[in-house]
């Protein structure tokens, strides 16, 4: 007999960070069908000790446990209990090749002489651990109506941009008062890229 929530276990099993939050809505959106209506009502239905249930067998087997369920935000936390996910012999076999590694964050020279126009290419939302953010910090993104990790990485994005022509305007005047043959110009560097 197969697990309805064997979605939940490969999604787990792919995620490189140790902890993950996520709202009752993404869940659903992973898993593929609506969570039953005592999910979200009784904590009970999320306690790691319900072995007999297919969902806790779902984050058991990827080596999860719940914690921080939040019925009134509708969110829950998974937390990694294991260095490796504890599956059934039958199951390594299918296991999904691991989720691609983040992509880097774009070296400076890469956005030298980019406005703030590019600014969403600067922080990869990838790179964004929305995990490790506070609660209140994370509704905020959310209520953005974009996934939290992709507001995260706009804002930062944005921020760098911004900071990033602040530094550009400081350097042009430098250049103006700092006018000696032979120096170092490092706006002029910075341009070139």
């Amino acid at each position: 007999m197969s697990n309805k929530y064997a979605p939940l276990t490969r999604f787990l099993r792919q995620q490189e960070a140790s902890r993950i939050t996520l709202s009752f809505q993404e869940l659903e959106e992973v898993l593929g069908f609506s969570l039953p209506a005592s999910a979200w009502k009784y904590p009970a239905w999320w306690a790691n000790s319900s072995g007999g249930q297919s969902q806790v067998k779902s984050w058991r087997e990827a080596g999860w446990e719940t914690r921080d369920v939040d019925l009134r935000g509708r969110r829950v936390t998974f937390v990694r209990v294991s260095g490796e996910p504890v599956a059934p012999v039958e199951e390594k076999a299918s296991r999904p090749a691991p989720a691609p590694a983040a992509p880097k964050p774009r070296p400076a020279a890469e956005w030298a002489g980019r406005g703030t126009a590019n600014a969403a290419a600067l922080v990869p939302a990838a790179a964004i651990d929305v995990a490790r953010l506070p609660p209140g910090v994370r509704r905020l993104l959310e209520a953005t109506g974009r996934p939290a990790a992709e507001a995260a990485a706009a804002i930062l994005s944005e921020a760098l941009a911004v900071e990033r022509q602040r530094l550009l305007r400081a350097l042009a005047d430098v250049r103006t008062r700092t006018n000696r043959p032979g120096a170092f110009d490092l706006l002029a560097v910075m341009k070139r890229k």
